[in-house]
C-alpha cells in the first residue's frame, strides 16, 4: 500500500510504494510527488499512482470511459471545425482531473499579472513594486477591459509592439519604453517557466525598441560639486550633498541615513540600500575625510540610534513639488551648474504629463560622480561594485565615466615610437 510523507522544508506530500519488476520479478521501490498539500488528497493521488504503476487501471474502468467521452467531444469539435483554444484548455483540464484529480491552472492575463505581482512582492523593494504595478497596469489599460479577462496566451507580439509604439507616441523616451516592455516580459518569462504559455510575446518587441533618443546621466566635475556645496542653503543640505557624492547612496537612502549606520570610530557607513533591502545586500563604505569631518561635527542630536542624520530632510518626499529633488534643482540653479539636456522637449500643444522628463543631471548624478571618481582614481571594478552595491557589471558600467584629465594622463603612459627612417 502506498504511503505519503513530506520532505523537510516542503509542503508537498511525496508518496512511496512498491511494484514488481517484470524482468526480475523483484519488488522495486517507487517514489513520486503527489503535487498535493492536503493529506487526504495526497493519499488519494498516491493510491492512484500505485494502481496505475501496477496496471490496475484497465481500459474498461470508469476513468477510462470518462476519458473516452472527452476525446469523443474533441473529435466531434474537429469534425464540426469548432475546436478552439479555450475548448482545448477545457478538455485538457477535464482529462487531468479524470486522471489525477488535479486542477489545470488556466490564467487570464489580468489574473496572472496579479499573481506575478504577488510573488514578486516577496523579494522586491517598494519602489520596484510600484514600478511593476504601474507598468503592468499600463499594459492592461492599453489592451482594454475586454481583453483583461482573455487567456494569458492571447497576447501576440504585434500587440506588444503596438503598445510600445503608443508609449513612444505619448512622449516616452526609448529607454522608458524598454523598461515598460521588460517588466511585462518578466511576467511572461515566469509563466513560461511554469508551462502556462509556450512563448514570450514581448521578446521580439523588446529587440525592436529604438533607444537612440535616450541619454545617460552625467557626473559632476569636482569644481561643480564644490559650487553645489557652496550653494547649499543649510548644513543639513551640505551634509546630504557630501553623503551623496562620497557614498553614492540614492537620494531617499541618503536623506534617511540613520545614525546607527554611521560608525565614527571605524570611519565607516554600513547600510542596506532600499533598492536591495529584500535581498539584504549590505554595503560598507569607508568615510572620505570631508564627509567624516562633517559627521563628527554634526554629532547625534537624538539619543535614538535610529534617528536620522538629517532630521528635517528625512521628513521630505523625494519627488514632491517641495520635495528633495526640487530642492536639489534649486541648489543647482543657485550654483549655476547646468542640468544638461532633457530626455525630451515638450512640443507646442503636447501635454506636459505625456511621459516623465529626465535631465542629464540631478541628485542621482552624485552616484555617477562617486563611481567615476573611484574609477579615475584607479579603484578596481570589483571594489567599485562592492562600494556602490551593484550586483552586475552591466548595471555598474552605466555609472563609470572616464575623466578627460585622467584620460590624458593615461595616454601619456603609452609608448613613444622611434622616428621612422627616411
Amino acid at each position: 500500500m502506498s504511503s505519503i510523507y513530506k520532505r523537510p522544508g516542503s509542503e508537498i506530500y511525496q508518496c512511496q510504494f512498491y511494484v514488481k519488476d517484470p524482468a526480475t520479478g523483484e519488488l522495486a521501490k517507487v517514489r513520486k510527488s503527489t503535487g498535493k498539500t492536503n493529506q487526504k488528497n495526497a493519499q488519494a493521488v498516491a493510491d492512484e499512482l500505485e494502481r496505475a504503476a501496477q496496471g490496475v487501471v484497465q481500459s474498461g474502468s470508469d476513468r477510462a470511459r470518462q476519458a473516452k467521452a472527452v476525446f469523443a467531444q474533441v473529435v466531434a469539435d474537429v469534425e464540426r471545425e469548432t475546436l478552439t483554444a479555450p475548448a482545448v484548455r477545457k478538455y485538457l483540464a477535464q482529462l487531468l482531473a479524470i486522471a489525477t484529480g488535479e486542477t489545470l491552472e488556466c490564467y487570464t492575463l489580468s489574473a496572472w499579472l496579479d499573481e506575478w505581482l504577488r510573488r514578486k512582492s516577496r523579494s522586491s523593494s517598494l519602489p520596484t513594486m510600484a514600478r511593476y504595478r504601474s507598468h503592468t497596469e499600463a499594459f492592461l489599460s492599453w489592451l482594454g477591459d475586454k481583453r483583461r479577462g482573455k487567456p494569458l496566451e492571447s497576447v501576440t507580439p504585434q500587440d506588444v509592439r503596438l503598445w510600445g509604439e503608443s508609449l513612444t507616441a505619448g512622449g516616452r523616451a526609448g529607454k522608458s519604453v524598454l523598461g515598460y516592455l521588460k517588466d511585462v516580459s518578466a511576467a511572461y518569462r515566469a509563466a513560461m517557466r511554469e508551462g502556462l504559455v509556450a512563448f514570450n510575446p514581448c521578446a521580439l518587441a523588446i529587440a525592436d525598441v529604438d533607444t537612440s533618443d535616450s541619454h545617460e546621466r552625467q557626473p559632476f566635475t569636482t569644481e561643480e560639486f564644490e559650487a553645489l556645496l557652496a550653494a547649499a542653503p543649510d548644513e543639513q543640505w551640505r551634509g546630504l550633498l557630501l553623503v551623496g557624492a562620497f557614498t553614492g547612496l540614492r537620494l531617499g537612502d541618503a536623506a534617511k541615513l540613520p545614525w546607527e549606520a554611521v560608525d565614527l570610530e571605524k570611519k565607516r557607513i554600513t547600510v542596506i540600500p532600499s533598492k536591495t533591502r529584500r535581498k539584504k545586500r549590505v554595503v560598507h563604505i569607508p568615510m572620505q575625510p570631508d564627509l567624516l569631518a562633517y559627521l563628527e561635527s554634526a554629532a547625534m542630536r537624538d539619543d535614538s540610534p535610529a534617528a536620522p542624520v538629517f532630521p528635517a530632510l528625512a521628513k521630505l518626499k523625494t519627488d514632491a513639488r517641495k520635495g528633495l529633488s526640487t530642492g536639489f534643482i534649486s541648489i543647482m540653479a543657485a550654483a549655476a551648474v547646468d542640468r544638461g539636456k532633457p530626455s525630451r522637449v515638450i512640443e507646442e500643444g503636447q501635454k506636459r504629463d505625456a511621459g516623465r522628463i529626465v535631465w542629464e543631471r540631478g541628485f542621482h548624478s552624485l552616484r555617477h560622480t562617486f563611481t567615476s571618481w573611484l574609477r579615475n582614481a584607479g579603484v578596481s571594478e570589483e571594489d567599485r561594485m562592492a562600494l556602490t552595491g551593484h550586483s552586475t557589471r552591466e548595471s555598474h558600467q552605466v555609472y563609470s565615466h572616464a575623466d578627460e584629465v585622467a584620460g590624458r594622463k593615461a595616454i601619456k603612459k603609452l609608448p613613444r615610437l622611434k622616428k621612422s627612417q627616411p
